[in-house]
């Protein structure tokens, strides 16, 4: 579905769009909304990453320290 959309915008800015959308050969409306989607996934990737950084941490002490993953895996899992 599509949604009908009227925008203002400075002459220099309109202008830079015309631009770009003749360089990319594409409709202005696609070239809008392929920098809208591009900075979306930058924010939803920034919004993991933040997301990751708080984990980071949280399991410390989970385990004794003489514990490790290769250990575990020698013994069968116990």
């Amino acid at each position: 579905m599509s949604v009908r959309k009227n925008f203002t915008m400075p002459e220099h800015v309109a202008e830079d769009l015309e631009y770009l959308a003749k360089r990319l050969n594409k409709k202005q409306s696609q070239v809008i909304q392929d920098l809208i989607e591009e900075k979306m996934a930058k924010f939803e990737a920034e919004k993991r990453l933040s997301a990751a950084r708080k984990l980071t941490g949280m399991f410390t002490g989970l385990l004794p320290e003489d514990v490790d993953i290769q250990r575990i895996k020698a013994n069968g899992g116990r």
